[in-house]
């Protein structure tokens, strides 16, 4: 018997290695069947191996080698069988043959060995498989702009449900793999774009054509009118360039509010009479009321009844960012005490169903973020759900009503509710800009990765932040108000405050109230590392933005307006970062942000021989100011005697 067959031009011949076996046992029969388990099954895999055959035309005829190139070997990871070969033909003219080795049936891993000719012999390169390719069959590699490549079935599903998975290596022997590997799962869209679901895709085989990877060849299938259907399906292959990225408007966007809203508003971090506190806490959060004061969920659930907020407008809410400069809005559409903030039919524990409001809030910030040009986002505590037994974790659980709750009930939790809601704020409220994923604790890689799978199904281009765990997502995650002391290497977003609390907090005096100034600063400084600062509001009980708030958002506002250019759309500059300020930098033009005024003279630690000019931004437009060349790598800048900005004053230093 022999199949799997790959086919490769090698020198002046065309190779086909294929995996063989000799079998001599009894035919399968409908009253002994070959299942997955059976000695049939069993019997007829054991002893697999490598083989090739060769010919001067791909039309043949092919001359068989008599033995097998690659063998197994007793006693090893790879003593049941080798089979499944994907050769690497190197510029050397050596031969990299990768391949599957099984101990024992359904324990698949992938090795690779070398040889200098076609027929061999091939050395192994390693005594053990790859760590990423333990659990894997069907690999196919490629050698792509000066590293190598990977796909191979996940069949012990460590990823996902039995899908395909991607890896990449420097030297073609030490392999890694992104948070979320998958990269051709069950469910695609096909070139009508619809999405379909497969019941398989297996089997990978990838074309290079001239040095690039243009299709890639994988087995799938259905069941059509009850009937299981099999085909060869090709998916042609964009160059990265050509793909669409999709966290492009949020870099560029740099700055975003976010909403905590819902039930521990009304009571602002109060219960019964008596502030809440934690000793974690310089002073409480106020969202985190029901854990905090230990309050059993029927107690809680009471809030709702009261639940009428006559001061929430969503349009003003729209206006405030965007007045403040801000791109995009993410309102906490279910947070830690497991009430949805929208209409779900998932569960009744909702602000339309359970409240006397009745209205939904996320449709209402949904279409004023539509009318006003900026992004919706959705935040969706993961881990935490103090309405439900399965949400278990070890930091911040339910007790009270769920004290005998065990890691094994987190499963049916995400399948339960999760998934579910997920779907319903991902289908009903139009373009989805960000989701919002918090507190992943007990979710492990694979069920990061099916969540992120879920958002690419139904929201393609929303982008998804790491906290949906195991460092999956596009957009780094900083710990709440952690500002990174230097660029991350990748996209990162700040999650702030303006007080301590994120929920409305009676407990938030002004001594916490960090000021407007600070808070500019913190803007710039993230922006100079690359990133975005998504700054907290916490609407009160009756849904009012707290007066705090609207001062700081309109200080923002008009710093914005006259310097937003310096943040928009800036990157992390190559600068070092100074001690009086920060750099951003946006192509050809470099943005000094000056925190302390340096009076009538300024050094600017900017090589002459690159400046072009040098401008002072102010609110009535750029004033150009002189320079003059300095000792070093520096010049000296005359400005004026007062700042134009209290808060942040910026150079604009067009480079040649």
């Amino acid at each position: 018997m022999t199949h799997n067959p790959v086919v490769r031009r090698i020198g002046d011949k065309y190779v086909i290695y294929y995996t063989g076996t000799t079998y001599s046992g009894e035919r399968p029969s409908p009253g002994n069947p070959t299942t997955e388990t059976s000695p049939l099954k069993l019997e007829a895999h054991h002893g697999e191996r490598i083989g090739i055959a060769v010919a001067d035309s791909p039309d043949g005829p092919w001359q068989r080698f008599d033995k097998p190139i690659l063998d197994v070997r007793p006693g090893t990871w790879e003593r049941y069988l080798v089979s499944n070969a994907s050769p690497l033909v190197m510029p050397d003219g050596s031969i990299l043959l990768y391949y599957k080795g099984v101990e024992e049936l359904r324990k698949n891993a992938i090795g690779v060995a070398r040889a200098t000719r076609v027929e061999g012999p091939n050395e192994r390169l390693t005594d053990t498989p790859f760590d990423v390719g333990v659990g894997a069959e069907d690999p196919t590699m490629w050698i792509e702009n000066g590293r190598y490549h990977a796909l191979m079935l996940d069949t012990d599903r460590n990823f996902s449900d039995k899908e395909i998975y991607y890896a990449t290596s420097a030297d073609g022997l030490h392999w890694k793999t992104e948070p979320n590997p998958v990269a051709i799962p069950k469910d695609y869209r096909w070139s009508d774009g619809a999405p379909r679901r497969m019941s398989s895709t297996e089997r990978p085989q990838i074309l290079v054509q001239d040095g690039v990877a243009t299709h890639v060849f994988i087995a799938t299938g259905t069941t059509i009118n009850g009937q299981r259907e099999t085909w060869n399906q090709a998916i042609p292959l964009k160059p990265e360039s050509a793909v669409a990225d999709r966290a492009a408007w949020w870099r560029d966007a740099r700055f975003g509010m976010f909403i905590h809203w819902g039930l521990y508003s009304g009571p602002a971090g109060i219960w019964k009479g008596r502030p809440v506190r934690h000793d974690t806490y310089a002073n409480p959060y106020a969202e985190h009321l029901m854990w905090l004061a230990q309050v059993p969920l029927s107690d809680y659930a009471q809030l709702a009844t009261r639940f009428a907020p006559d001061k929430w407008n969503a349009r003003e809410i729209v206006a405030a960012a965007k007045n403040a400069g801000m791109k995009y809005i993410v309102l906490t559409a279910k947070h830690h005490d497991g009430f949805a903030m929208y209409r779900s039919k998932v569960s009744h524990y909702n602000v339309v169903n359970a409240t006397p409001w009745k209205r939904d809030p996320l449709a209402e910030l949904a279409a004023a973020a539509r009318e006003a040009g900026l992004r919706l986002g959705v935040y969706y505590s993961l881990g935490r759900d103090w309405e439900q037994a399965g949400a278990y974790n070890e930091s911040k659980r339910n007790t009270c009503d769920f004290p005998n709750a065990t890691p094994e009930d987190y499963a049916k939790y995400l399948e339960g509710k999760v998934v579910p809601q997920l779907t319903e704020l991902l289908t009903n409220y139009g373009d989805i800009g960000v989701v919002w994923f918090d507190t992943p604790e007990q979710t492990t890689r694979k069920q990061s990765i099916a969540l992120e799978q879920l958002v690419r199904r139904l929201q393609p281009r929303a982008v998804v932040n790491t906290r949906v765990g195991n460092g999956v997502g596009d957009v780094e995650e900083m710990g709440d108000n952690q500002v990174p002391a230097r660029a991350t290497g990748r996209d990162f977003e700040v999650p702030a405050t303006m007080a301590e609390s994120w929920g409305y907090s009676e407990l938030d005096t002004a001594l916490y109230w960090k000021s407007s100034t600070r808070l500019i600063r913190h803007l710039v400084d993230i922006a100079s590392k690359g990133g975005n600062l998504l700054l907290n509001i916490g609407p009160d009980g009756r849904g009012a933005i707290p007066p705090a708030a609207v001062e700081r958002l309109g200080a923002i506002g008009r710093w914005m307006a006259s310097y937003g250019e310096s943040i928009y759309g800036t990157s992390a500059s190559s600068k070092a970062q100074p001690d009086w300020g920060r750099f951003t930098q946006r192509g050809d033009v470099l943005y000094a942000h000056l925190f302390e005024w340096p009076g009538r003279e300024f050094v600017l630690p900017v090589d002459a021989s690159f400046i072009g000019q040098v401008e002072l931004l102010t609110p009535s437009g750029p004033a150009r100011v002189t320079w003059a060349e300095s000792y070093g790598a520096s010049v000296v800048v005359k400005l004026p005697a007062a700042p134009p900005d209290p808060h942040v004053s910026v150079l604009r230093v067009t480079l040649k």
